[in-house]
């Protein structure tokens, strides 16, 4: 992965760029054609080119030969920082939508504390 200023991760979960990444984070070292990444994620034909090209933009994804793959060197950061995400969307999707739990006057026990 290239070095960058920006350390946002430029995928987000739900999405047919996370579906492909995953897809070729599980199966590292190993090199699909657009047509057999299709057939094992279940991604549009008509998107699958877009997506990988944006994935290979984002130096996230090799290709060589027509055939596109993650290189094995960086399989566990990718699968660290796509698990990472996957975690940040589930607490986000279970923390409730209103604040009720707090109380009146917790901004006045911050002196307090400090």
């Amino acid at each position: 992965m290239g070095e960058s200023n920006d350390t946002r991760f430029p995928v987000l979960p739900d999405t047919d760029e996370h579906t492909v990444l995953s897809f070729l984070v599980r199966n590292s070292g190993e090199r699909f054609t657009p047509h057999k990444i299709v057939e094992q994620t279940s991604i549009s034909e008509v998107n699958i080119s877009a997506i990988l090209e944006n994935l290979f933009e984002y130096q996230l994804i090799c290709c060589s030969e027509g055939t596109y793959y993650v290189d094995p060197e960086e399989r566990i950061e990718l699968k660290r920082r796509l698990e990472s995400i996957d975690a940040v969307v589930r607490i986000h999707d279970t923390a409730p939508e209103n604040d009720s739990y707090a109380e009146d006057g917790w901004e006045d026990q911050l002196g307090s504390i400090q």
